[in-house]
């Protein structure tokens, strides 16, 4: 018995989840799970490289390496095949956005999601007045 699938982090489902004109059959077709899906975009599309586009999914680089290496072997035999690929499934988690606070004194974040760069305010942990306005995006 393998391990259980670890959790991998996608920043979004893709637009479109059939490659096709039509709605296919699964006898006809090639499923590519999202986190498959997702290693692409990160090595290819984004150009990240193995070991940052890993890390964006959470996931160590080996194992980025042969979800890669499976979307690949998929992608190969649909286009060879003639077969639809459908997008679906996979154990994942989608990453969020980050807005809120960071203090220049103690080096805390914390997330408020009524944050704009017009308000005064200071550190929930030390007070401080350096304070700046902080958003992170996932990419």
């Amino acid at each position: 018995m393998g391990r259980r699938t670890r959790m991998r982090f996608v920043k979004r489902t893709p637009n479109n989840f059939y490659f096709s004109e039509t709605v296919p059959s699964e006898d006809i077709s090639i499923i590519l799970t999202v986190s498959e899906f997702e290693a692409m975009r990160l090595k290819h599309y984004v150009n990240l490289n193995q070991k940052d586009a890993a890390e964006k999914m959470g996931v160590s680089q080996p194992t980025f390496s042969r979800i890669l290496e499976n979307s690949h072997t998929k992608i190969t035999q649909a286009l060879i095949e003639g077969k639809t690929i459908i997008v679906s499934g996979g154990n994942i988690n989608y990453k969020r956005g980050f807005i809120g606070y960071g203090c220049l004194e103690c080096n805390s974040e914390w997330e408020d999601e009524s944050a704009s760069k017009d308000q005064k305010i200071f550190c929930l942990k030390c007070n401080s007045e350096r304070v700046y306005y902080l958003v992170k995006e996932p990419l």
